[in-house]
Parts: C-alpha cells; structure tokens; sequence
C-alpha cells in the first residue's frame, strides 16, 4: 500500500460494518483524506457512508452487495 499510497487509487470496500471499524473502514477513509488522487467506494446494507471530508471523492452505495453486483453486471452486458 505504501508504494501506491500517492497513485490514483480506488479503495473499496464490501460489506464492512461499524462493528470492527478500526480494520478497514478508518484506516480506507484516512488513507483517502491523504490522497487527493484517491476514491472510497462502498457497499452495504444500511451502513454506507463516508465522513464529509471525502464525501466529494466517494461512492456510497447502500444495498445488498449480491444484488448491487448483479445489477452492475446486467449493465454490463447491457451495454457491451
């Protein structure tokens, strides 16, 4: 991570709740608020959110992460 930490880089993240947010919520938002070139994105059922510091750089997407994709790939081949 260290070696891309100034890259346009997008972290994602799937499915993670306010239960363990030490693990990989806080540290994809800090990583975020340093690198102007980077983007949050999120997926989760009820909890999808980004503090407003980044709100600007992220992609909340509140939904059931199968249907979420599914949808995603049906606009895929859609469009293809």
């Amino acid at each position: 991570m260290r070696r891309h930490q100034r890259d346009k880089i997008l972290y994602l993240e799937l499915g993670v709740g306010y239960n363990t947010p030490v693990i990989i919520k806080y540290p994809f938002w800090k990583r975020t608020m340093e690198n102007p070139q980077a983007v949050y994105a999120c997926i989760n059922a009820g909890q999808a959110a980004a503090p407003r510091e980044i709100v600007r750089r992220s992609i909340c997407i509140n939904g059931d992460i199968g249907a979420v994709l599914k949808n995603l790939r049906e606009q895929e081949n859609c469009c293809a």
